[in-house]
C-alpha cells in the first residue's frame, strides 16, 4: 500500500517531523505512489516547510533571497581552495563566478594545471545564485580532482551570453586559475542544462572543443508560449503536471517572468536553438550525458534530445532516475541523489582521461 499523503513521515538526520496535512504545499496524493519513500521524507523535512517561490512576488524574492533559498543552498566561500572571481561580461558587465580548486595533495594532477568543468546553476532562468550548486561542486571537486567554476546566469538570453563569455574567458585566461585550457567540460541542472546545450552548439560552431556536456533534467524546448500542459508535445508535461518541486504552475510562472523580460530586450532576435536547443543542428556536438527524472514534466524532452543527438552521430548516454522529480540531484541525503553524483563523477573522469 502506498504511503498516505496526510500522515506523518519520519524526518532524515533529526530534522523536525511535520504532518503533511499541516504543510503549505503537500505532495499531491496522485504522485505519492510513484515517489521514493526517502524523497517523500526529504521533501517533508526540508522543502515543503519553505514558502513556494512561484506564489511569492519577485520583489520579495529579490529582497529576501535567503528566506526563499533552496534547502540545499550552501556557501563555501571560507573553505580552503574556494575563491570568487570576476569575469568581464559581453556588455561591460561583471560576471560573478566561484572557483573550486582541488587540494593538490589529493588531486591526480598534483599542483596542476587541472582540467576544468564549468557549472551553470539552474533556477528556471529567474532564480538562483552561486550557492545553489555549491555542494555538488565541492563533492565533484574532491572526488574527481578538477577545477569547477560555478557561473551565475541572469535574465533570459543575457544569461546565455554571460555564460558563453565565461566559457571563452576560461579558454583564453584559464591559466590564471591554474586550469588546463585544453580540457574543458560544461554542465548544469534544469535551466543550467539548457544554457549548456546552447553553449554546446556555439562551441561546435566556433571550433572550440568541449570534453563533455552534462545536461541534468534540461529544458530543451521553448515553453513560454504554452498555455496548459496539453499544449506541450511531450506526454510527461501532463503526466507530471502536479509533481513536487516543478509543477505546471511553477513552469507557467517562470514562463510569464521570462516573457516579460523579453519585452525589455527590444527587437534583438536570436537563433531558434537559443530557446529550443532540440531544434538546432546537433551534428558534431561533444560527448553528452543526460539525466532525467521519471516524475519530472521535462523528462520526455530531455530524452528526445538525447535520441536526436544519437541519431546525429553524437556520443550520448542517458539515465532516467525512477521515483524522483525535478531536481532530485541536489538532494544528497536520498539514494538517487547519491547515485547521480557517482555517475557524473565517472562521466567527468572518463571525459578528462583521469
Amino acid at each position: 500500500m502506498a504511503p498516505s499523503a496526510v500522515t506523518d513521515t519520519p524526518a532524515p538526520n533529526g530534522a523536525k517531523q511535520v504532518a503533511q496535512k499541516d504543510l503549505p504545499s503537500p505532495i499531491d496524493p496522485s504522485m505519492i505512489p510513484r515517489l521514493d519513500q526517502d524523497f517523500i521524507e526529504y521533501y517533508n523535512a526540508y522543502i515543503v516547510v519553505k514558502p513556494v517561490t512561484h506564489q511569492v512576488s519577485m520583489d520579495d524574492i529579490r529582497k529576501y533571497p535567503k528566506l526563499y533559498a533552496a534547502s540545499w543552498a550552501k556557501d563555501f566561500t571560507f573553505e580552503p581552495f574556494v575563491n570568487d572571481i570576476e569575469i568581464p561580461g559581453p556588455d561591460g558587465n561583471i560576471i560573478k563566478a566561484r572557483c573550486y580548486t582541488p587540494d593538490p595533495r589529493t588531486s591526480p594532477y598534483g599542483d596542476g594545471p587541472y582540467p576544468i568543468h564549468i557549472n551553470v546553476h539552474g533556477g528556471g532562468f529567474i532564480f538562483g545564485d552561486l550557492t545553489g550548486d555549491a555542494e555538488l561542486c565541492m563533492l565533484v571537486r574532491d572526488r574527481v580532482g578538477i577545477v569547477l567554476t560555478l557561473v551565475a546566469e541572469h535574465v533570459w538570453y543575457k544569461g546565455h551570453e554571460d555564460v558563453w563569455a565565461a566559457f571563452k574567458w576560461v579558454r583564453e585566461q584559464g591559466k590564471t586559475i591554474n586550469a588546463k585550457v585544453d580540457s574543458i567540460s560544461m554542465g548544469g541542472i534544469s535551466a543550467g542544462g539548457q544554457i549548456t546545450a546552447v553553449c554546446q552548439q556555439l562551441a561546435r560552431d566556433e571550433g572550440y572543443e568541449l570534453k563533455l556536456a552534462l545536461l541534468a533534467v534540461p529544458s530543451v524546448e521553448e515553453f513560454i508560449s504554452l498555455k496548459q500542459p496539453s499544449d506541450s508535445p511531450y506526454a510527461s508535461y501532463q503526466e507530471n503536471a502536479l509533481s513536487p518541486c516543478l509543477s505546471w504552475k511553477r513552469i507557467a510562472y517562470c514562463g510569464s517572468v521570462i516573457n516579460s523580460s523579453l519585452h525589455k530586450d527590444g527587437d534583438v532576435v536570436r537563433p531558434e536553438f537559443w530557446h529550443s536547443p532540440i531544434r538546432g543542428n546537433l551534428a558534431g556536438l561533444c560527448r553528452t550525458f543526460i539525466a532525467t527524472a521519471d516524475c519530472d514534466p521535462l523528462r520526455d524532452e530531455g530524452e528526445s534530445y538525447g535520441a536526436k543527438l544519437a541519431a546525429s552521430g553524437v556520443h550520448v548516454s542517458m539515465r532516467r532516475y525512477m521515483g524522483v522529480p525535478h531536481p532530485f540531484m541536489h538532494m544528497l541525503l536520498i539514494k538517487k541523489g547519491q547515485e547521480y553524483v557517482k555517475e557524473i563523477c565517472a562521466q567527468l573522469s572518463t571525459a578528462h582521461s583521469l
